[in-house]
């Protein structure tokens, strides 16, 4: 599935990452310590994609959901 980054950037996710976006879509922020281990690298493949965006602390990392992306179902071709 694609999603919108911005006007006319695309970028494709997989349907495990739109798992975890829908799950943590609600929350304000979390951080990596509260994630599985296979969350933690599903979120360090969105925040390297711009879906998510990350903050980091002084001992941890915090992630929230980027406000401007826009999810369209525009099927699965790449």
């Amino acid at each position: 599935m694609f999603i919108n980054i911005s006007q006319k950037v695309r970028v494709y996710i997989s349907d495990d990452q739109l798992k975890f976006l829908n799950k943590y879509s609600k929350k304000k922020h979390f951080l990596q310590s509260e994630l599985s281990i296979d969350d933690g690298v599903i979120a360090k493949l969105l925040s390297a994609k711009s879906v998510l965006v990350r903050k980091k602390l002084a001992a941890d990392t915090q992630y929230a959901v980027n406000r401007s992306i826009r999810i369209f179902d525009y099927g699965y071709k790449k």
